[in-house]
């Protein structure tokens, strides 16, 4: 966070399932890296990520508005998503900052990305 001594390197992988229905798909995530999955909709998704006593993954919330929801991310042609590589970037590293919830500590990080989505 703003204040870390600290960073943390990774990389993190987005994965899609189409299933006819959720009873198609066993979703065993290990404990350690998930505490939930819950099925939604995109609707429902961004009312979520508005409530402030839902805690996401850094990562998650940050790709997400990055990538999965805007308009004419990945969620609005799921179809061009499932079946071409037109969103995937084998190129590039993206740099993030921690969500606001995730900001804290005692060093003097500067902010990547989070303040330019803050600011518009």
């Amino acid at each position: 966070g703003k204040k870390s001594p600290w960073g943390e390197h990774e990389i993190d992988y987005v994965l899609f399932f189409t299933v006819p229905s959720k009873d198609a798909i066993t979703l065993k995530p290990h404990p350690d890296e998930v505490d939930d999955v819950k099925w939604v909709s995109k609707a429902k998704l961004l009312e979520m990520m508005d409530d402030k006593s839902l805690l996401f993954s850094p990562w998650f919330r940050l790709i997400a508005y990055r990538w999965l929801i805007p308009d004419g991310g990945w969620w609005d042609d799921l179809s061009k998503t499932m079946t071409t590589d037109v969103h995937c970037d084998y190129v590039n590293i993206h740099c993030f900052d921690p969500p606001m919830e995730h900001m804290g500590g005692g060093g003097d990080a500067g902010p990547v990305w989070w303040a330019q989505l803050e600011d518009g």
